[in-house]
């Protein structure tokens, strides 16, 4: 993209490092989650846009929760993983870890993916120590998912996360 010039999108793929799922525990129960054992995510709501369309299979994925913490959920990042398939329209037939009906009705597309839990969470307050603080998700941490980092913050952020799992066996489907 040249320089001063904007197509009027944020990302591309190009410039893509890894896209980021939020997850904000006054909608969605991680606790409960948590507490039933289950350490891997399969599937995340989106909310449709032009970057629902550029999400590939075999993508990395960031997990990041947000809120204010006052649940013992601190911000920051929570999972890592792949996209396994394109995002797709969805309803929600099921409540499941949605805290109300409501929100889970509200789910229009979701996307398929291979994400493992941390043991231990990288929180935003560490990230910011290390000097990471211009994360698209930590100034709009309430943005509709999916956010992004680029290839360079992905870069940065790297050496403060644990290593990255494999990509899926076949790379998922498309």
């Amino acid at each position: 993209m040249a320089r001063g010039r904007s197509t009027g999108r944020s990302v591309e793929r190009e410039r893509l490092g890894a896209w980021v799922l939020k997850c904000n525990p006054s909608l969605w129960d991680l606790r409960a989650l948590l507490g039933s054992g289950e350490r891997r995510l399969t599937s995340w709501a989106v909310h449709p846009s032009y970057r629902t369309r550029l999400v590939a299979p075999g993508d990395k994925v960031l997990f990041w929760v947000s809120g204010d913490g006052r649940d013992g959920l601190s911000r920051g990042v929570w999972g890592l993983g792949h996209a396994v398939a394109q995002v797709e329209p969805w309803v929600e037939s099921t409540q499941a870890w949605w805290r109300t009906a409501s929100d889970a009705h509200a789910v229009r597309e979701r996307v398929e993916i291979d994400v493992a839990l941390l043991d231990d969470p990288v929180e935003d307050a560490e990230l910011r120590a290390a000097g990471i603080d211009g994360l698209e998700v930590q100034g709009q941490p309430f943005m509709a998912n999916p956010s992004f980092v680029s290839a360079e913050q992905l870069g940065e952020l790297l050496p403060l996360l644990p290593p990255w799992p494999t990509t899926p066996a076949g790379g998922g489907r498309s």
